[in-house]
């Protein structure tokens, strides 16, 4: 099972089974397979997360990031994220104060989060989606 295969959204059976087999995976490994997701992905272009911890208890995402053209790695902090489920709506993710540890690059997260280029709540709209997010935040 490749975890890339969450994005396809073709729904049914396959994707109840793919949902089940992604809860039965220990916590470590589904940290895992989202970070080698980021990789296959968004990142695929510009690097690579070297590490990736997420804390529930403490409401902290922290990735290291190897990007193309850095000397040493961006770290990226995701601090008060918090995971919005209101009855009948699909959940909303609210990443919360982001931080990252190179300044330039901290000032455009900041501008485009106060812009609403990177918005306040991010609905998750995908069943598998949702089953990802649930079991790791």
């Amino acid at each position: 099972m490749q975890f890339g295969d969450f994005s396809n959204g073709s729904g049914g059976l396959v994707d109840q089974v793919r949902m089940v087999l992604f809860q039965m995976l220990p916590r470590r490994a589904q940290i895992e397979k989202v970070r080698a997701e980021i990789n296959r992905g968004l990142l695929k272009k510009y690097g690579q997360v070297t590490k990736l911890q997420i804390d529930h208890e403490a409401k902290t995402i922290q990735a290291e990031l190897a990007l193309k053209g850095e000397p040493e790695c961006v770290r990226i902090t995701l601090s008060g994220y918090r995971l919005i489920q209101e009855a009948g709506a699909n959940p909303r993710f609210e990443p919360g104060a982001i931080e990252v540890s190179r300044e330039w690059l901290n000032a455009v997260f900041q501008t485009l989060v106060k812009t609403s280029v990177i918005p306040e709540r991010i609905e998750v709209k995908n069943l598998l989606h949702q089953t990802v997010v649930k079991a790791i935040l």
